[in-house]
C-alpha cells in the first residue's frame, strides 16, 4: 500500500452500531445512541443493537408501571464502525477521530484511492472521550466529533453525536391530558382514546405544549403502541394488565418539521371482530421508549375502554356515522380525509337551509351505496379518486373561506382554459400542428 499523501478528502458511506441515524445531511450525518436497560444475554455480541424491551421480566402479571427502554439498544461494549470513502490512498491507523482535544480509541483500516476506510471503536471509547464517562451514563449532546486522516491532511469530517441515558428502575408515564394540552414541557403525547376502523385502529391523541421536547431536551420522533387482544369474556382492565414491555408492538413515526405533527394515525393491518387493548408510549430521536399511558392510576371500567378498540368492516360502522360514502372509501370515520368532509359540512352546509337538505338527502341514500363500496378495494380506490377533488375543494374552504376557495378556483380554471385556447387553439388556427 502507498503511503498516505496530503489533501484526502473523507465523505460518508455509512455508520453501523447506532441506535438511529439521521443522514438528511450527509456532510455532517447525526448518530444517536439511546441506552435504557441491559440487553438479554443471548443478544449482548457486541456487534449489533438489541431490544432491551424484551429482557424486561414481567412479575406479577405484567410490568406495570411500565419502564423505559430501547428496542435499538446501544450499550458501552457494542462496536461503532464509520465508514467513509476517501479520494486518496491511506494506510492502516491514519484516521484520528477526537471531541475537542480528546481522541477516541480504536482502528482504522487501509484504503486505496476510491474506495472505503473504516474506523472501529466502541461506545464506551466514544461515551469516554466526550464526557469522560465510559458506562455512557452521561449524555451527549450534539457534539462534534471530528475525522481526520492524522499527518496526511486534508478537510475534517464532523459526524454530530447525541446519545441519552435512562435510569430504568423509575416508573415512567406521562402526565394524562384527556381534554386539553399538558403544561408539562416534556410530555410529549399525553393521550389518547382508540378507536376502531375497517382492519385498524385510530387514535385519538392529545399533545403536550412541550412538544417534540422530550426528558434532556432530547426531541421525539415517533410513538410505540404495546398491545394484547382480549381473551374471552376477560375485562378490558384484565386484557391492560396482560400488556408489557415485551407484548407486541406498533410504531408509529411522525414529522417534528410541523407543529402539530404530520403522522399517519392509523395502526393497520389488524384482524375485523378482534378487541385489541393498548399502551401508548413516546419515543425519542435515540430510540428509547418512555412515558406510557399512566394505567396504573386508571380506576374506572370507562378509562380502561378508551384504551380498547375492535375493527370492523365499515358496513358494521355505518349506523351512527354520518359521513357514509367518505368512511367507506377511507376506512374509518376518524380518517382525516373524513374529518376534512365534516368540517366542511358543519362550516358551509348545516348552516343553510338548502344545505341541510342535501345532507339530508345523503343520509338517506348513500348508507346503500357505502355498503356496496365497502365489499370492494377496487371500489374503494375509484371512489377515494373521485373524493380527491372534493377534499382538495373541502380542505381549502375550511382555510380560506368558501368564496375565496371558489374565486381562487375559477380564476384557475378560467386561466388554464385561456391558455388552451391560446396555445393550442390558436396554433390550430395558424395551421402550425
Amino acid at each position: 500500500m502507498a503511503p498516505g499523501v496530503a489533501s484526502a478528502t473523507l465523505t460518508y458511506y455509512g455508520i453501523t452500531g447506532a441506535s438511529s441515524l439521521d443522514t438528511t445531511t450527509v456532510t455532517k450525518p447525526i448518530m444517536y445512541g439511546g441506552f435504557a436497560g441491559e440487553c438479554a444475554a443471548n443478544e449482548a455480541d457486541n456487534i449489533h443493537t438489541c431490544n432491551s424491551c424484551n429482557a424486561l421480566s414481567i412479575a406479577d402479571g405484567g410490568t406495570l408501571p411500565f419502564v423505559a427502554c430501547n428496542q435499538n439498544n446501544a450499550y458501552p461494549n457494542l462496536q461503532v464502525a464509520i465508514v467513509l470513502t476517501t479520494d486518496t490512498a491511506l494506510n492502516a491507523g491514519d484516521l484520528k477521530v477526537k471531541f475537542d482535544d480528546n481522541s477516541v480509541n480504536g482502528n482504522s483500516t487501509a484504503a486505496s484511492a476510491g474506495g472505503t476506510v473504516t474506523f472501529t471503536t466502541t461506545w464506551s471509547a466514544i461515551c469516554n472521550a466526550a464526557t469522560g464517562s465510559s458506562d455512557c451514563s452521561q449524555a451527549i449532546n450534539n457534539a462534534d466529533m471530528i475525522v481526520t486522516t492524522g499527518t496526511t491532511g486534508g478537510a475534517p469530517f464532523t459526524i454530530k453525536v447525541t446519545t441519552q441515558y435512562v435510569d430504568t428502575s423509575a416508573n415512567s408515564s406521562y402526565s394524562d391530558c384527556p381534554n386539553q394540552s399538558s403544561t408539562d414541557p416534556n410530555g410529549g403525547f399525553c393521550n389518547f382514546i382508540a378507536k376502531p376502523g375497517d382492519s385498524k385502529v385510530v387514535p385519538d391523541l392529545t399533545i403536550s405544549k412541550g412538544w417534540p421536547a422530550g426528558p434532556n431536551s432530547i426531541n421525539f420522533n415517533g410513538l410505540s403502541f404495546f398491545y394484547e387482544e382480549k381473551q374471552g369474556a376477560e375485562s378490558d382492565e384484565d386484557t391492560i394488565k396482560r400488556i408489557s414491555n415485551t407484548s407486541p408492538s406498533f410504531q408509529m413515526n411522525f414529522s417534528t418539521l410541523v407543529s402539530p405533527p404530520v403522522l399517519d394515525q392509523v395502526i393497520s393491518d389488524l384482524t375485523n371482530d378482534v378487541t385489541y387493548c393498548m399502551v401508548m408510549a413516546n419515543r425519542d430521536v435515540t430510540g428509547i421508549i418512555s412515558l406510557y399511558t399512566p394505567v396504573s392510576t386508571f380506576t374506572t371500567p370507562e378509562q380502561f375502554a378508551t384504551l380498547c378498540a375492535t375493527p370492523e368492516p365499515v358496513a358494521g360502522l355505518l349506523d351512527d356515522k354520518h359521513c357514509f360514502i367518505a368512511t367507506a372509501a377511507f376506512g374509518s370515520d376518524m380518517a382525516p380525509e373524513v374529518q376534512s368532509f365534516r368540517e366542511f359540512r358543519n362550516q358551509y352546509l348545516l348552516p343553510f337551509s338548502w344545505g341541510k337538505k342535501f345532507v339530508k338527502a345523503y343520509y338517506h341514500y348513500s348508507p346503500k351505496y357505502a355498503a356496496m363500496i365497502s365489499q370492494s378495494e377496487t371500489a374503494k380506490t375509484f371512489v377515494r379518486g373521485a373524493l380527491w377533488p372534493l377534499l382538495f375543494f373541502a380542505r381549502m374552504s375550511v382555510l380560506f373561506g368558501f368564496w375565496t376557495t371558489l374565486i381562487i378556483l375559477s380564476l384557475s380554471v378560467l386561466s388554464m382554459i385561456e391558455l388552451y385556447r391560446r396555445l393550442v387553439l390558436g396554433r390550430k388556427v395558424r395551421g402550425e400542428l
